[in-house]
């Protein structure tokens, strides 16, 4: 496979795409991986549509499969990159510059769990547009409210009851990732908390 720098953007044909696929989905088949191998091709395709071709083939095919098989749903993983990077006969620093490099490029959040084990958050994923609704929905509420009441609640305090929300009453994330998911979103009540606040007071 043709060697490029990790930020170089480059066309890939639909030739190429489909023969990177297939080229994944032999790794997979030699390595026995089923479960997880959908998952995985796809988002082969989605970093190389948007990033072009890996340097390394088989650590990046590696790396996509290790992403989709720690989603927060599989806690609790405990199998670590060492360990899988063992499993498919790779360099343990390759797996984790790739892992990084899908992670950064495709906007993947990571929690972490009690263990500090990595969990990958899919933006494009279920749980993502649950956490965007669940956010939007309450700071809406929030805004509007402190405007005829006055009664404003601090960001810390919806943050909280956010999540409580998101892990314990709508249980779209394991308990256990609450402060990894604290942190994002309280990053997401500013971003939508600006374009409201304009919307009312026009500042």
């Amino acid at each position: 496979m043709a060697s490029h720098t990790s930020d170089e953007h480059w066309a890939v044909s639909p030739q190429e795409l489909a023969k990177v696929v297939r080229d994944a989905y032999q790794f997979y088949k030699d390595n026995k991986v089923e479960r997880y191998q959908s998952m995985a091709l796809d988002l082969v395709r989605r970093y190389v549509v948007q990033e072009g071709m890996p340097r390394e083939s088989d650590p990046f095919y590696g790396a996509a499969l290790f992403i989709v098989t720690r989603h927060p749903w599989s806690h609790p993983n405990p199998l670590t990159k060492n360990e899988f990077a063992v499993k498919l006969r790779m360099k343990e620093s390759s797996l984790e510059w790739y892992v990084d490099t899908i992670a950064e490029k495709l906007g993947f959040a990571t929690l972490r769990d009690t263990a500090r084990l990595p969990y990958y958050l899919d933006p494009e994923g279920t749980i993502a547009s649950v956490v965007d609704a669940v956010v939007r929905g309450s700071v809406g509420e929030r805004v509007v409210s402190a405007l005829v009441t006055g009664d404003v609640v601090p960001p810390e305090e919806l943050t909280e009851q956010i999540v409580d929300r998101l892990c314990n009453v709508v249980k779209i994330v394991p308990r256990g990732f609450e402060q990894g998911l604290a942190g994002m979103v309280r990053r997401k009540i500013d971003d939508v908390s600006r374009p409201l606040l304009n919307q009312l007071t026009g500042q």
